[in-house]
């Protein structure tokens, strides 16, 4: 990944973001809007593109995890506030946008939310991470036309493919968009997905088409193997498997972050095991060994510590690491 350089307006918008300044934020914004800027190049060509920026920085090191945070909480609440200015038309069609099960990265959803609102449709954003079973009861009684849903993950593909599910049993169609769901969407039909987009600007036109039109029938939502409920039903005693070989290659106590690392390289291979497909977890190892290493940690020592738990808990989990690490030398 390649940091790319901030614009003047973009360089304005980051640095009062990160020092968590909401209002300077606001005024920016709303002096942009009252110079003729719209409202959605507000949220795609300025707030995303920033966000996008300093998530490469992060990565690569420049940034901490709270400035990262900073910036996109100041940014939501922007949105939030912003998004007061439109009305919410009763006699419009209603969208639901959430994101997939166990990601808690709003902000796209919320983009989408507010774009949907700005162009005149009744939306509710639920916030991130509702459960399937939750979200069922919820569209069950306020059924809305569509439901938005947005995976930023590859780890989420499991929690996406429960909230599509949830929706199907209650009659609502769902479109959905993020790097979740893979290069042109590949993985998008894992989930049972009605439609991909490839960016939020798209969200619009699937929604009008449903809205206003009809929906579509319903993709089959693929069933689960038996070697991916096994993983599953392990999960919590493998990570902490994982967590104490992990200590003991350390010889000290394992650090929050390479805790989050092996929780997010164990939803990976539940997601290729979903997918069928070994790039989940290769692109995981890739994004791992890059991310760690430039936070000073060895950037694979996460993948030998889930590696030995996965040999002794789940064959098929470790095949599926044992090639993708294979890969990364190929």
């Amino acid at each position: 990944m390649t940091a790319p350089e901030f614009s003047e307006i973009e360089l304005a918008l980051t640095s009062t973001a990160l020092a968590g300044d909401a209002g300077g934020l606001y005024r920016i914004a709303t002096g942009l809007m009252d110079d003729g800027v719209p409202f959605d190049s507000i949220l795609f060509d300025y707030f995303l593109a920033a966000e996008r920026a300093v998530g490469i920085r992060w990565a690569q090191g420049d940034y901490l995890v709270a400035e990262e945070h900073a910036v996109t909480a100041a940014i939501e609440t922007v949105i939030s506030l912003l998004a007061g200015m439109f009305d919410q038309p009763t006699d419009a069609p209603h969208v639901v946008v959430t994101t997939a099960e166990g990601d808690d990265h709003s902000l796209p959803a919320r983009v989408a939310a507010a774009h949907l609102l700005y162009l005149g449709y009744r939306t509710t954003f639920l916030g991130a991470n509702i459960p399937g079973e939750d979200l069922s009861d919820y569209l069950r009684s306020d059924p809305p036309a569509v439901l938005v849903l947005s995976g930023t993950m590859t780890t989420h593909l499991l929690g996406a493919r429960n909230v599509v599910e949830a929706a199907h049993e209650s009659g609502i169609a769902v479109v959905v968009g993020g790097n979740a769901f893979g290069p042109d969407g590949i993985w998008a039909s894992t989930v049972g997905a009605d439609a991909w987009v490839s960016s939020l600007q798209e969200v619009s036109s699937v929604v009008e088409e449903w809205a206003y039109g009809s929906p579509p029938a319903f993709k089959t939502t693929p069933d689960i193997s038996p070697d991916l409920n096994g993983l599953v039903a392990v999960r919590t005693a493998l990570l902490a498997e994982a967590e104490d070989e992990l200590a003991s290659e350390l010889d000290d106590v394992v650090p929050a972050r390479l805790k989050e690392e092996l929780a997010l390289l164990q939803a990976a291979v539940e997601g290729s095991l979903l997918a069928d497909d070994d790039r989940i977890v290769a692109e995981m190892l890739r994004w791992q060994r890059s991310s760690l290493d430039a936070y000073g940690h060895d950037g694979l020592s996460v993948a030998r510590a889930l590696q030995t738990s996965l040999d002794a808990s789940s064959p098929a989990g470790s095949l599926v690491l044992q090639r993708a690490l294979a890969s990364l030398d190929s």
